[in-house]
């Protein structure tokens, strides 16, 4: 009679747990640090009023959610030297969005941090293209980052204050 007790409870609580999703950790845990240090940008496409555009630089993000790009684009065979203060955000799925002065953008990134692919989010305008690190993370550290040990880069790492108790 006991072991028959105890196979229902078993049962029961298997039938309670089961149906619930298991969690996975997610993609990007580290958001905005994901994007981190100098990328080579370029795309092409489109713009309203302006014609064919294309366009090659660099994007350095801080890791915080701030970025500046800098870059020489062709609007209609009209080149154009610019550099832009933008914000970023990225989400625990590596999607995310970068806003560049009026320009929106919707970004996808590698859980890495190496490499996105991006689309101007404006009305009428067609832009999109791809940011890749100027340099890559190291194997070991991206093999890390795919697996439940993520590694904070050492530029983003919160430093602990001593506390008064190990002051002499």
């Amino acid at each position: 009679m006991k072991n028959l007790f105890t196979f229902c409870v078993l049962a029961v609580l298997s039938l309670a747990v089961a149906p619930q999703a298991v969690k996975s950790a997610p993609l990007c845990p580290f958001g905005n640090a994901t994007l981190h240090g100098t990328y080579v940008v370029s795309g092409s496409g489109s713009i309203p009023g302006l014609g064919p555009a294309a366009a090659l630089g660099e994007v350095t993000f801080d890791g915080h959610g701030n970025s500046t790009a800098t870059f020489t684009a062709s609007f209609n065979g009209t080149i154009k030297t610019i550099t832009v203060p933008g914000t970023y955000t990225v989400n625990p799925d590596c999607t995310g969005t970068h806003v560049e002065v009026t320009s929106h953008y919707f970004f996808v990134a590698t859980p890495d941090g190496n490499k996105t692919s991006w689309v101007e989010t404006d009305p009428g305008t067609v832009l999109s293209g791809t940011i890749v690190r100027l340099h890559p993370l190291d194997d070991e550290t991206a093999q890390s980052r795919s697996g439940q040990n993520h590694l904070v880069p050492a530029s983003l790492r919160r430093t602990s204050r001593p506390s008064a108790t190990a002051r002499r």
